[in-house]
C-alpha cells in the first residue's frame, strides 16, 4: 500500500511540474514578467503608432495627391534577433486604418502570385474583372511607386556582467523614388536596463 502512495505521490509531483505555469493572457502594450532589454511587442506597437501619426502630420507627403507607397523591410543592426517585417506590417496597417484612403500601398511581397494573375486573365484562362462601363480592363500597368518607406533598427548595448543596458532607436524615411529627395523622417527610442539571461528568439 506505502509503495502505491508513494508512486501516486510521484506521479503527482511530476504531472504538476510538467503542467509549469498555466498561460495567462496579457496586454501586449506593458513590458511582461520575463524581463530583458530587447525589442518586444510594446516597442513594436508604440513605434508603429508613433510613425504613422508623424506620417499624417506631414503635408508635404500629400503635396501631391495620394501617395502610393512601397515599404522595405528595416534593417536590423541590433543585437537582438527579430522578425524585421513586423514592425513595417504594424505600421501599415495603422495607416491603413486612419488615412482614409490618404495612403496606398503596392503590394512588392506577393509579386510574383500577382504577375501569374495578369498573364492568366490575358491568355484567357480566368475571367476578367470589367470597369465602371462594364468592359473589362487589361490595359491597366502594375503601379509603380511614388515613395519607398525605409527603416533602420540600431542601438547602443553595455553589459557589466550582471545587468544589460540597450538603447534602441527605430528610424523611417519616406524616400521619393523618382528623384531620392527624403520627404518625411521620424524615429522613436527607448532604453532598457535589465538582468542578463533573457533569450529572445
Amino acid at each position: 500500500m506505502r509503495t502505491t502512495w508513494r508512486l501516486a505521490t510521484v506521479i503527482g509531483v511530476f504531472l504538476a511540474t510538467a503542467c509549469g505555469t498555466p498561460t495567462q493572457r496579457i496586454d501586449p502594450d506593458q513590458d511582461d514578467a520575463i524581463g530583458g532589454t530587447g525589442i518586444d511587442s510594446a516597442d513594436v506597437r508604440a513605434t508603429a503608432d508613433k510613425i504613422a501619426r508623424s506620417v499624417l502630420a506631414m503635408d508635404r507627403v500629400f503635396a501631391r495627391g495620394t501617395p502610393y507607397v512601397v515599404v522595405q523591410d528595416p534593417k536590423n543592426e541590433t543585437r537582438f534577433p527579430i522578425n524585421d517585417s513586423i514592425i513595417v506590417d504594424e505600421i501599415m496597417t495603422v495607416l491603413i486604418q486612419n488615412s482614409g484612403g490618404r495612403v496606398q500601398f503596392i503590394d512588392r511581397e506577393n509579386w510574383e502570385a500577382i504577375q501569374r494573375e495578369r498573364q492568366l486573365k490575358r491568355s484567357g484562362a480566368v475571367s476578367v474583372p470589367t470597369d465602371g462601363s462594364g468592359q473589362p480592363n487589361l490595359a491597366a500597368a502594375p503601379l509603380g511607386t511614388d515613395l519607398f518607406l525605409f527603416g533602420t533598427l540600431k542601438s547602443i548595448s553595455k553589459s557589466d556582467g550582471t545587468l544589460d543596458s540597450d538603447y534602441i532607436v527605430a528610424t523611417f524615411r519616406l524616400t521619393d523614388a523618382e528623384t531620392g529627395a527624403v520627404l518625411w523622417q521620424d524615429d522613436h527610442k527607448w532604453k532598457k536596463l535589465g538582468e542578463k539571461g533573457v533569450i529572445y528568439r
